[in-house]
C-alpha cells in the first residue's frame, strides 16, 4: 500500500486534464504565473495564448508591466481578447506612446470589457486610443484623467456600462458620454472632480450612481431612467431637477440640504413635520404634509420608493 501511493506521487496528474480544464486554471492566475506555466511543456506553451481572451496584467510587476504587456501582445498577433485589465498600473510619460498602442491594439481584437486601474499616487491618463475600441461594452476606470470625450464619445456605440471612481474628467466630457453612448445603460461616478454640473440626457440610461461630487444635477430627458442612487445627496448642498425620468422607481438618498425641483414645483429649506401620518383638518395642506413625511423619511436614510414617487408626481400635475 505504501509503495503504490509513493508511486502516485511522481504521477503527472495534469497532463491527464483536458485541453478546456488546463486553460481555466492558467486564466485563474496571474500573468507572471501563467507564463511561467508555458515553460513546462509543449503542451502548456501551446495553451498559453488562449489565456489572453480574459487578459490580466495586474499580476505583473509594477516596473516590467509596460514592457511585459508590450511584448506578450506582439508575440499574439492574432489571439483575441474579449477582456483587458489593470491593478495600481503605473507608467513614466515616454511610455505613454506604447499604453496608448495596447488599446489600439485591443481595439483591433474586438475588446468588450477594460478596466484601468492606475497608482492613486499619479494622475495617469487615459489614452485617447480608448475611442478606437468601438466593440467596448463595460468601461471601468479608477484613479486616472479622462480624455476629451466631447467630439468622440458616440465612437462608442455599444458601451452599455460605465463606472468612474477618483477620475478627472471634464462637465463636456461626462455630459457629452451621456448623450453621446447611445447604448449605455448603467452610470456610477464616485469621488469625480472637474465636474460641478452634471445634465443627464440620455433615451438608454436606466441606473444613475453617484456619490454627489458635483453640486447640480438635472435630469433633462430620460425616459428610460428607473433608479437613481446618491449614496451622499442627502448630506451635501446638491440641487436637483427633474424634468422628464416617466419612469423613475428609485430615488435616494436625498435629504433636508438638498433643492429639488419635480417638472414645475420646487421644494426648498423644509423643516420636519408632524410625521404621524394623521389627517390633517386642512384640506389644502394634504399634499405638503405628505411631501414633508417623504423628505423627512429620506433624511433619516429611508429611500424614496415606487409609491412615494407616485404620490410625488400627483404634486406636480395638481391632482
Amino acid at each position: 500500500m505504501a509503495a503504490a501511493v509513493g508511486d502516485d506521487l511522481f504521477l503527472d496528474r495534469l497532463s491527464d486534464l483536458p485541453d478546456i480544464i488546463l486553460v481555466t486554471i492558467l486564466s485563474r492566475l496571474d500573468m507572471d504565473e501563467a507564463a511561467r506555466c508555458s515553460i513546462l511543456s509543449s503542451r502548456w506553451r501551446r495553451l498559453f495564448p488562449s489565456t489572453l481572451l480574459d487578459f490580466k496584467a495586474g499580476g505583473i510587476r509594477r516596473d516590467r508591466a509596460v514592457e511585459a504587456v508590450t511584448s506578450i501582445l506582439a508575440a499574439h498577433p492574432t489571439e483575441p481578447v474579449r477582456s483587458f485589465s489593470t491593478y495600481r498600473l503605473s507608467f513614466r510619460r515616454q511610455d505613454e506612446d506604447a499604453v496608448d498602442g495596447w488599446l489600439r491594439d485591443l481595439a483591433n481584437r474586438g475588446i468588450e470589457k477594460l478596466v484601468l486601474y492606475f497608482n492613486e499616487k499619479r494622475q495617469q491618463k487615459v489614452p485617447e486610443s480608448l475611442f478606437a475600441c468601438a466593440s467596448l461594452k463595460r468601461l471601468k476606470v479608477i484613479n486616472g484623467t479622462f480624455p476629451d470625450a466631447t467630439e468622440a464619445a458616440a465612437s462608442l456605440a455599444v458601451l452599455a456600462k460605465i463606472d468612474l471612481s477618483d477620475v478627472k474628467i471634464s462637465e463636456d466630457s461626462l455630459n457629452s458620454l451621456l448623450s453621446n453612448c447611445r447604448a449605455l445603460e448603467r452610470l456610477k461616478i464616485t469621488s469625480i472632480s472637474k465636474c460641478d454640473r452634471l445634465h443627464v440626457r440620455s433615451r438608454s440610461l436606466k441606473v444613475l450612481n453617484t456619490s454627489g461630487d458635483f453640486k447640480e444635477l438635472f435630469i433633462d430627458d430620460a425616459p428610460n431612467l428607473e433608479q437613481v442612487l446618491g449614496c451622499y445627496l442627502n448630506s451635501r448642498s446638491v440641487k436637483i431637477m427633474i424634468a422628464h425620468a416617466p419612469k423613475l422607481e428609485f430615488f435616494g438618498y436625498t435629504g433636508m440640504n438638498n433643492e429639488i425641483e419635480f417638472g414645475n414645483t420646487k421644494f426648498t429649506k423644509f423643516r420636519p413635520q408632524d410625521t404621524s401620518g394623521r389627517p390633517d383638518a386642512h384640506a389644502g395642506r394634504t399634499h405638503q404634509r405628505t411631501l414633508h413625511q417623504l423628505v423627512y423619511a429620506a433624511d433619516q436614510g429611508v429611500p424614496l420608493l415606487g409609491d412615494d414617487l407616485h404620490q410625488v408626481g400627483l404634486l406636480v400635475r395638481g391632482s
